[in-house]
């Protein structure tokens, strides 16, 4: 069975934070279920386009990748090239995988398979989430209108990260059905146990309004009120230029901060090695990547409730607690002053990635769902012809 997925952007367009990287492991994970994948995306990296040494390949890590140059304007992203790709060969493929909304490569995806009658998933990653649809809300309203309502009412299926999300598209969207599949992980071996407790507070994502490090770097300042010795680790690309305010923000705790930029695999374990605690305040996620990797790494985590990780109170791999600074600050301060209970959450944690979130299991959802929807392509001609 051969499955083409679209993404505006792919790894290693990894500005772009989780979804590159999330999308990049199930195209890993998913020839092993007996799936003949292939990707068609764009040299976007932000700003800038990716490496001709990548863009010039046929491949990255193993996944037969197509990237192709982005045409003018540069935003909402969108490709002639990939589009006339998609026209030409779609119909090789036995089904679709989209990735996200409010560009024009899904707008060409989607409507293409609609036209060919190539069915087709649509995993909008959050987009359609409330405070997503708040940011830049006009501009929206008017790309809903004109083309993204077709694209998610034409979907065979819609996918859902996290139960938040899935009752989000069941409410928006009724007679679509919606399947709940996570993103995965793949757990690394277990790190030595630290003779000294570590004290270092960490974010991993894109620094943007919608992810709430001001509220982060207000807790921040409570934290070091009762232990002075903390620092926090801000690893992300500054996509909102947010920088300086929150710098001036942290005032005489500015100093105690050390912003990394955008950060590789590599880096990122390092980060997480050294971590207490990993944080998420965001306004809104679709599901959070860096909060299954911190617990796949036996770090406690500290969500707020306006993220879905329902798991981590569930499980007791750390806190989920209100989204305010106060509340954030009391799950750190309980998390640094009791090494032993954060090391049993961290092994929770651990416990709760390896036996749901592995990309082998993750990628066997997913085959078993585009096998149904190509076997529902195949028959519907037969029902129509008695």
């Amino acid at each position: 069975m051969r499955v083409l997925h679209v993404s505006a952007y792919y790894a290693p367009a990894f500005v772009y934070g989780g979804p590159p990287r999330s999308i990049h492991a199930l195209c890993r994970a998913l020839p092993a279920q007996g799936l003949d994948v292939t990707v068609f995306t764009t040299d976007a990296n932000g700003r800038a386009a990716l490496p001709a040494s990548v863009v010039g390949g046929d491949s990255f890590e193993g996944v037969p990748v197509r990237y192709f140059h982005r045409s003018w304007p540069l935003s909402p992203i969108g490709s002639s090239a990939l589009a006339r790709a998609v026209r030409t060969e779609l119909r090789s493929f036995d089904a679709v995988h989209v990735h996200g909304l409010w560009n024009r490569v899904v707008w060409a995806a989607a409507a293409e398979a609609r036209r060919s009658g190539v069915p087709y998933v649509l995993s909008p990653r959050g987009m359609l989430e409330g405070a997503a649809r708040a940011h830049r809300s006009w501009r929206k309203q008017l790309s809903y209108a004109l083309f993204d309502r077709a694209v998610v009412e034409g979907a065979s299926l819609l996918h859902a990260t996290s139960d938040s999300e899935h009752d989000t598209l069941r409410q928006l969207l009724p007679r679509v059905p919606v399947a709940l599949i996570p993103n995965g992980i793949d757990v690394p071996p277990p790190r030595p146990q630290r003779r000294q407790p570590p004290r270092t507070i960490l974010f991993v994502g894109r620094v943007h309004a919608i992810k709430r490090l001001d509220l982060l770097v207000d807790a921040f300042a409570l934290v070091r009120a009762r232990h002075s010795d903390v620092r926090l680790v801000i690893a992300g690309p500054d996509e909102g230029r947010l920088r300086r305010a929150l710098v001036a923000r942290a005032g005489a705790h500015a100093s105690a901060i050390d912003w990394t930029g955008a950060v590789d695999d590599t880096r990122r374990a390092m980060l997480l090695a050294d971590a207490a605690a990993l944080v998420m305040c965001s306004d809104s996620e679709s599901f959070g990547m860096s909060v299954l990797e911190a617990m796949a790494a036996s770090v406690p985590v500290v969500v707020t409730r306006t993220c879905p990780w329902a798991d981590v109170h569930r499980h007791g791999s750390g806190f989920w607690i209100d989204q305010r600074a106060d509340a954030v600050a009391d799950a750190l301060d309980r998390v640094l002053a009791d090494p032993e209970r954060a090391r049993a959450m961290g092994s929770r944690g651990r416990a709760l990635a390896e036996s749901q979130y592995q990309w082998d299991v993750i990628a066997a959802r997913f085959a078993s769902q585009y096998r149904t929807l190509a076997g529902q392509a195949v028959a519907s001609p037969a029902v129509q012809a008695t």
